[in-house]
Formats: C-alpha cells, sequence, structure tokens
C-alpha cells in the first residue's frame, strides 16, 4: 500500500468519524510508511551481506552467492532492483544499521538468538545446519566437548551465537577453556587460520564447514556442538510486512525446487577454480579479472575509480581479450578501427593498448559532454550511453528532453526516456534529433547493466 492508498484509508476513517461527532480541527498524522512500502516506492531493495566463497563474491567478472542470488530472485518477485549496500561489517553494526533504516534486510545467515530477537525480525528459515569445532586434522583431535577444557577456541568477534553456545557448554560440562574473539575476522578467515596452524579451533555452521573442506583438506568438522540451528534472514525490528513477503516467496521457491537448487549449488558441490587455488584463497586477493592491473593503470588518466572501467570491460566483452562483434569492434572494450586510428593506435588487439583506446575515448567523451552536463557523477551515466549509441543520439536525446519540458541535465527520467524512444518517428524525425534512428533501448539497458556491475564491483578492495 503506496501513501496515497493510506492516505485514503485515513480520510475515510476522518470522515466516518466527522459524521457522529461535533466537528472539531484535527491534526491528520499519516503513520510513517513500512519498509516493504518504501521498497515498492523507491524500486530498490537494499541488503547487507557478506563477502565470502558462498555468501556474495565476484569470480572471473561475474557476480555469484547463495543468499545473492536469493536476494536477487526475492527483489525480481517484488518487482524491484537490487542493491548491495554494504558487505562485511562487524555484524553489531550491521543490524545497528539496520535498524537505523540503512538496510532493508540482512540477507545472510543468522542465527536467531533470543538476543538477536529482540533487535531485529526473523523471516521463517532459510534451511538447519549443525554447529561444529573445526579442528587441525595433522593435530591430535578431539571427539567430544570435555575434551576443551583447558584450550583455546578463536570465533569471530560479534558473532554472539557462537560465544553464547560456548559458554553453556562450559557451564553445562564444568569445564573451563578460553574464548578469543578476533576484530574483523569471518569464519572463513577464522577456518584458513586453523588449516595452516595458526590456531588450534574455531565454530562454525557445518555447511561452511563442509565446502570449506573441498579446498582446505585438513580441516575436521566432525564435532558437532550443536544441532539443528535454523538459519534466517532479518529485516528492521516490526517490520512484519516485509518479514510475511519473504516468508511466502520462501514458500513459493521451496516448492518448486529453486531453493534446494541453490543450496546444493554452493553447499553441496564441489567449487570448481582454475588450477589448484581455492576459491578462498582467488577472493582473498579482491580479483576481479586477470586484467585488473592493466584496467588500474589504464583508469588513472580519466581519474575514474578503475572498477568502473572494469565493469565497462566486462558488459562489453566478459574480460575475453578476443571477443569480437559482428560489426567489426574488438577486444576487451570492443574498440573499432576508426576509434583506435584516431587515438594513433594500430596495435589494439592487445590488451593494454585496447584498454587506453577505450579509456581515451570515455575521456574525450567526458570532455565532450561536460558543457551540456556539468556535474561529474551524473555526466557518467551520458558518458556510458554515448560509448555504447555514440555522442550524437545523446545530444540528440538532450535537445528532445529540452524541447519537452524535462531536465537535460539529468538522466534518470529525464534524458533517458528520449534515449530511450529514439526508436520512434515522432522523436527520430524531430527536428532536433540531428541523427535519427537509434535502439536507444539498448543504449539504456547498458547504462543501467554498467552500473549494476559496478555497484557490485565496489565490494572488492
Amino acid at each position: 500500500m503506496n501513501a496515497i492508498k493510506r492516505l485514503i484509508v485515513y480520510l475515510g476513517i476522518v470522515c466516518n468519524i466527522s459524521c457522529h461527532s461535533a466537528p472539531e480541527k484535527t491534526a491528520l498524522v499519516l503513520p510513517e510508511a513500512s519498509v516493504l512500502e518504501k521498497v515498492l516506492d523507491r524500486g530498490t531493495l537494499n541488503v547487507f551481506t557478506l563477502y565470502n566463497t558462498t555468501d556474495f563474491y565476484v569470480y572471473q567478472g561475474t557476480t555469484r552467492g547463495f543468499h545473492y542470488e536469493l536476494a536477487q530472485d526475492f527483489a525480481r518477485n517484488l518487482g524491484v532492483k537490487l542493491e548491495i549496500v554494504e558487505v562485511n561489517l562487524n555484524l553489531d553494526t550491521a543490524i545497528s544499521r539496520l535498524r537505523q533504516g540503512k538496510y532493508d534486510l540482512l540477507a545472510m545467515g543468522l542465527t536467531a538468538t533470543p538476543e538477536r530477537r529482540e533487535k531485529v525480525t526473523f523471516c521463517a528459515p532459510l534451511f538447519r545446519t549443525d554447529e561444529v569445532l573445526v579442528q587441525n586434522r595433522r593435530h591430535s583431535l578431539i571427539h567430544s566437548p570435555e575434551e576443551l577444557n583447558g584450550k583455546q577456541i578463536c570465533i569471530p568477534a560479534s558473532f554472539s551465537a557462537y560465544d553464547r553456545l560456548l559458554q553453556r557448554l562450559q557451564d553445562s560440562l564444568q569445564i573451563r577453556f578460553d574464548v578469543i574473539e578476533l576484530d574483523q575476522q569471518f569464519s572463513e578467515d577464522l577456518i584458513h587460520l586453523v588449516e595452516t596452524g595458526l590456531i588450534d579451533y574455531t565454530v562454525i555452521d557445518g555447511n561452511i564447514a563442509q565446502i570449506s573442506a573441498c579446498a582446505m583438506p585438513h580441516i575436521d568438522y566432525s564435532l558437532v556442538l550443536k544441532e539443528n540451528v535454523s538459519v534466517s534472514w532479518a529485516a528492521p525490528p516490526g517490520e512484519r510486512l516485509l518479514a510475511e513477503e519473504v516468508n511466502a516467496w520462501l514458500q513459493t521457491i521451496r516448492r518448486n525446487g529453486k531453493l534446494n537448487e541453490l543450496y546444493n549449488r554452493y553447499f553441496i558441490k564441489t567449487p570448481v577454480v582454475p588450477g589448484n587455488q581455492s576459491k578462498y584463497a582467488l577472493l582473498k586477493t579482491g580479483k576481479i579479472s586477470p586484467y585488473d592491473r592493466l584496467i588500474q593503470q589504464a583508469s588513472r588518466p580519466l581519474g575514474w575509480d578503475w572498477r568502473l572501467i572494469a565493469a565497462i570491460v566486462y558488459c562489453e566483452s566478459h574480460f575475453n581479450e578476443d571477443a569480437e562483434s559482428a560489426f567489426g569492434a574488438y577486444g576487451l572494450m570492443q574498440i573499432m578501427p576508426e576509434t583506435a586510428e584516431h587515438f594513433h593506435v594500430h596495435d589494439y588487439f592487445r590488451p593494454d593498448s585496447n584498454l587506453y583506446v577505450g579509456t581515451s575515448y570515455l575521456r574525450y567523451l567526458d570532455g565532450y559532454l561536460t558543457p551540456y552536463v556539468p556535474d561529474a557523477k551524473e555526466r557518467i551515466k551520458f558518458i556510458l550511453a554515448s560509448y555504447n549509441a555514440g555522442p550524437g543520439h545523446v545530444l540528440d536525446a538532450i535537445r528532445l528532453a529540452r524541447k519537452y519540458g524535462k531536465n537535460p541535465q539529468l538522466w534518470d527520467n529525464n534524458v533517458d526516456y528520449y534515449l530511450r524512444h529514439k526508436s520512434e518517428p515522432r522523436f527520430y524525425r524531430d527536428s532536433l534529433a540531428k541523427n535519427g534512428y537509434c535502439n536507444g533501448a539498448q543504449a539504456y539497458r547498458y547504462v543501467q547493466r554498467v552500473l549494476d556491475t559496478y555497484n557490485t564491483y565496489r565490494n572488492i578492495q
């Protein structure tokens, strides 16, 4: 229900009261919109998640992850876009920011502890798992919780569920061991420390331990400390409408098998990565593609975030240096021969030269469009559209926007409309459209695709 519908409801209530009582001046105060209403009105679902080998990650330029793919599907179910706002914060900080309204959902595996229930609204469980002790099988293994007496166990800071579990074990078994909370460490980091022998023990969800063992052969996770733990997403406190929407969607994907298929993909099947490297090791390098260093170098004269250039390269060629289009565009940034010639480059088949030409052209477009769009951030959208469709068609759309009373310096819901519809005779035959017909819808989608890709790449340092 949007704000207008709520206003109608409350006006009806006020009118009903006025018919049965003496008229008096009463201030009309509408309740604040729910998070679900805000999501639908703004058209985006803002989520927090974790950057790791199962939840959300970028591999060979493609964004993947169990919770990422689920969140994308849920956003599509709502008819909105997904936006990953932040990743890998301290969990207490993430919960605090959820409560403050920075996110709509924590799209990650959370256990529903009593303390957390006071701070967030838990959705229905995605699945259930065990909480297990991780140890190094090259050392003497312990086979019962009683053997933890006198040991030292490391857990991620702010993962209070593990801390309480270990405290209950000590109290119930009348044993004592040291619990060390490590700042800025996440579960997979601690598993890796166990694997390399830098720490002796940690606690983690069994499904994470199982898939991590595919790449870390020395870990053992056979000792179960707690069985059948539910793993859920979380909405802000009191946001029952959003939680109920998640729950209804979960029922659907549970019935049609999508939830089970995604779970098997990320937690059961062996992850496929090049050579003998683990996916964990690859992700920790912060790599988007094999060309990251070249992209970083090429982006410096332009002054853009190199990850935005990487997003362009992905959308142009999927990081295939031999990609060639039906129109003769070639390489990572799909360079046309005429463009390469303009910048006096003849060996544009080489990745470094191809990137040089592409970023030089972007720099040229930046200067060309500056008089029309002074704001540098806003201008990026115009530049991307020009890179795809040519600056002439973008200038036509700017002129048409001005003619029809729209802001010619804003892209969203202004200039983009006229580029999108430049395939229609009423626009491309207009005397202001000096470059004629254009498949502007394709250029519009290109801008959106690049910016969406960049939004995910920004989470890689």
